[in-house]
Order: structure tokens, then sequence, then C-alpha cells
């Protein structure tokens, strides 16, 4: 059996966040210290039905957070358990306090892997983000084969 030698490119863009596959823009303050692909964690992407190429994952803070880590899972299905769900990486978010007069700083976690088809990213925080309404908007940059 010969092997696809040619490179393969997302036909379309599958820009995906957190707010369209969840109730509401901000993720947190809710932790969940399990690493082992249970417990509360929110879609963060569904692969498309050809599969897709995602490149990165995008943190930008809302409100005044506390420092925490995300922890970035791939899953073959909607309910997850330790069984269908794999912690894939981590990025460290430090504390951010909102300002008026200062931009705040987006946090960036490259992902460059291709998901079979249907597969799912799911996010989590360590630690709680912080008060009500304190947590990240997360958006996925990818495209659909």
């Amino acid at each position: 059996m010969a092997a696809n030698i040619s490179p393969i490119y997302s036909i379309v863009g599958a820009t995906d966040s957190v707010a369209n596959n969840n109730a509401g823009l901000v993720v947190g303050p809710t932790a969940n210290t399990v690493t082992t692909g249970a417990g509360a964690m929110v879609k963060a992407f569904t692969a498309g039905a050809n599969g897709s190429y995602v490149q990165k994952i995008r943190f930008r803070p809302v409100g005044s957070t506390a420092a925490t880590v995300a922890r970035i899972y791939i899953s073959t299905s909607t309910a997850t358990s330790n069984a269908n769900t794999w912690l894939y990486d981590e990025i460290t978010l430090p504390a951010v306090t909102v300002s008026q007069t200062a931009a705040t700083s987006v946090f960036e976690l490259p992902i460059n892997v291709a998901l079979d088809p249907n597969y799912l990213l799911y996010v989590n925080f360590g630690t709680s983000t912080g008060a009500a309404n304190n947590g990240y908007s997360v958006v996925t940059i990818a495209g659909d084969y």
C-alpha cells in the first residue's frame, strides 16, 4: 500500500471558540485538578468530517485573573473519560490585572496537529481563575480538510 506523499491543505478555515460551544464567553473560574481526562472541561473545538489541522489556541484574559495552568485535551467523544480523552499540552497563565490604559496580553499555545475526523479539543484550568466573570476567552485557530 502506497503512502500519501503529497501534502494536504485545509480547504476552509475552522476558527472556533469556547463561547460558540458552551454557554458564555468566559472560561473559568472553576478549577479541575484532575489531569486524567475526567472531570469538568469545556469544549474548544470539534474537527470536521474529514479531519482538521489545528494551528494554535489563544487565551485572552477577561477581567482580572488569578494565575493558573490551562490544560488541553484531545478526545474521541463528547462523553469524556479516562479511556477516550488524553492530556495533550499545558500553558502557564499568569495573574493579570485589567487596565483601561494598556492592552491585555494574549497567550498562545501552538498545537500544530492534524486531528482525526470528529475528534474534539477540551480545556480546563488547574486553579480557579478568580472571581465570577473573570477568566479567559479561548479561541482555536484551525482549518478543516
